[in-house]
C-alpha cells in the first residue's frame, strides 16, 4: 500500500515546488523510511542553477527511521534509526564478488525515484547503514563525510603528511578530522576572508587558515618540506596553482567540477613530470566509505556540529536553498529536519 509524501522539487534557476507523491511499499531487497534530516549539498545547489526543462526530485544526505522493509531485508527493521549513501555496489555482479566494488556493473541508487527533500523515501538495502544513537541531524553527515574521507583516501594522506585543503566548504571541513586520524603533521585550509564561519570551524577543527584574498597561495610559507599533499575542493580551474603550489612528489587529490567549459584546463606538463607530482580524481560513485563515516562521526574526535549551520523544515527549502548559496558570511551544511520524525 503507497502512502504519500510531501517532496519537494526543482527546476531551473532556483523555482521550487512542495508537492504530495506516492511512495510504494519497499520491493524485495529495498527499505523504506521515514525522513528525519537532509541536509543541502553544493551539489543540489547546482542542479537549482543549471539548464533544465523538467521539475526534478533532489536531496541526497539523508537519515531516517526505517519504517517497512522488503522481502529478503534481514539487516533492518521498522524502528532502526539509518542513514544512507547516495549509492552503492550491487555485491553481487561479478565485479563485485571478485573485489572490484568500484567496478561494480549493477551500481545502486535511489537517485532520481525517491529523493530527500521529503517526508518518505525508500532506498535499496546496500545504501542504508546503521546509524545507532546519533543525532539525526549528525547521521544525515555520513554521506558527505564518506566523499571527503574518500578524497583523502586518494591522496594517500598519512602519517607526518603536510596537507592543504583548498575550498573550506562541507567536503573540506569533513576532511579535516580524517586528515587527523590519519597522523598528518600539519594542515592548512585556504579560503577567502568573507567566509567566516567556516574559516572559524576551520580552525578549530585543526587546520591553520591562509585567506587567499589577502594572500597569494604560491607566496605562502610551508616550511622546507612544503605541502606534500594537496586536497581540491574548488573548481577543476584551480588544477594549476595547485601544482604550483605543491611540493615535489605532492599528491593532489580532486573533486570538484566545473560542469561546464571551465572544465578543460591547461598547465605545464613537463614541469608536472619532472617534479613528480600526482593529479588524481576522487569520485566516490559508487559509496564504499559510509561505514568508515559513521564510525567517524561516532568516534568522539571532532564534534560534527561545527559543520552544521541553520536547520529548516520542508516547506522552507526554497528560502534555504537561497540562504545557502548567497549566505557567504554564515551558511556551513543547512539541514532540513522533520518535526514529525520521533528521531532528532
Amino acid at each position: 500500500m503507497s502512502l504519500v509524501t510531501r517532496a519537494a522539487y526543482v527546476k531551473t534557476h532556483y523555482r521550487f515546488e512542495l508537492r504530495e507523491r506516492s511512495v510504494p511499499d519497499p520491493a524485495p531487497g529495498e527499505v523504506q523510511l521515514q525522513i528525519a534530516a537532509c541536509s543541502i549539498c553544493g551539489t543540489d545547489l547546482s542542479i537549482a542553477g543549471k539548464t533544465a526543462k523538467r521539475w526534478s526530485l533532489f536531496g541526497h544526505e539523508v537519515s531516517g527511521v526505517v519504517t517497512q522493509v522488503g522481502a529478503g531485508v534481514t539487516r533492518f527493521q521498522p524502528g532502526d534509526h539509518v542513514a544512507l549513501d547516495s549509492s552503492a555496489p550491487c555485491g553481487e555482479c561479478e565485479l563485485c564478488r571478485a573485489g572490484f566494488p568500484l567496478e561494480c556493473t549493477n551500481v545502486q541508487s535511489y537517485w532520481g525515484k525517491s529523493m530527500g527533500f521529503a517526508d518518505y523515501m525508500v532506498a535499496p538495502q546496500q545504501q542504508v547503514f546503521a546509524a545507532g544513537e546519533l543525532p539525526a541531524v549528525v547521521a544525515c553527515l555520513a554521506e558527505p563525510l564518506a566523499v571527503s574521507i574518500d578524497m583523502t583516501a586518494v591522496a594517500e594522506v598519512g602519517p607526518g603528511d603536510r596537507v592543504l585543503i583548498i575550498g573550506p566548504g562541507p567536503l573540506g571541513l569533513l576532511a579535516i578530522p580524517e586528515c587527523r586520524r590519519r597522523q598528518a603533521e600539519r594542515i592548512w585550509m585556504a579560503g577567502r576572508s568573507h567566509s567566516v564561519a567556516r574559516m572559524e570551524a576551520a580552525a578549530t577543527l585543526g587546520a591553520e587558515p591562509i585567506f587567499v584574498d589577502k594572500t597569494d597561495l604560491r607566496k605562502v610559507d610551508f616550511g622546507r618540506r612544503g605541502v606534500n599533499k594537496i586536497l581540491l575542493v574548488a573548481p577543476p580551474s584551480e588544477i594549476p596553482l595547485a601544482a604550483q603550489i605543491g611540493a615535489n612528489g605532492c599528491i593532489i587529490s580532486y573533486i570538484g567540477i566545473a560542469s561546464d567549459k571551465h572544465g578543460v584546463i591547461r598547465f605545464d606538463a613537463d614541469t608536472f613530470h619532472f617534479r613528480r607530482q600526482q593529479l588524481r580524481a576522487s569520485m566516490a560513485s559508487p559509496g564504499t566509505r559510509a561505514q568508515a563515516a559513521l564510525d567517524l562521526l561516532r568516534s568522539g574526535e571532532f564534534d560534527p556540529q561545527l559543520v552544521l549551520s541553520a536547520r529548516f523544515p520542508l516547506e522552507e527549502i526554497a528560502a534555504a536553498m537561497v540562504q545557502q548559496r548567497d549566505d557567504k558570511r554564515n551558511a556551513k551544511k543547512m539541514v532540513m529536519v522533520n518535526p514529525a520524525c520521533a528521531w532528532q
